[in-house]
């Protein structure tokens, strides 16, 4: 019985390793992702998800160029990347900034397949 709790708790605990959210400084990405913006002045509703291309390299810190199809037109735009979360091989890139009001607004691109370079 304490033999097989232990291989139980083992279990567990490697399960909760291998799915655990961790933090990157630097990424690889397919060059494709999901874009979803936290204000109304952006391109789209904040429930709404658009596809972008994106450097398949991504780095906290560094400002990317992302690309995206907008109103039958190609859109060239800029992307500060304030933070990168990875789990289960899917990337969340974040571009948090604060209102004037005070409050936090973040820009997500979500990335899949993506792995941690650094």
């Amino acid at each position: 019985m304490k033999r097989s709790l232990g291989i139980f708790t083992l279990c567990i605990a490697f399960s909760t390793a291998a799915s655990a959210q961790e933090t990157a400084e630097l990424v690889q990405t397919s060059g494709t992702a999901e874009l979803k913006r936290a204000s109304e002045a952006m391109i789209a509703q904040a429930s709404q998800s658009i596809s972008i291309r994106l450097p398949t390299t991504v780095k906290r810190g560094e400002i990317i160029s992302i690309q995206y199809e907008g109103k039958g037109n190609s859109v060239a735009d800029s992307f500060m990347v304030t933070g990168i979360t990875i789990k289960d091989g899917a990337c969340a890139i974040e571009n948090k900034r604060h209102t004037t009001a005070g409050s936090a607004l973040s820009d997500m691109i979500h990335a899949r397949p993506c792995k941690k370079l650094k």
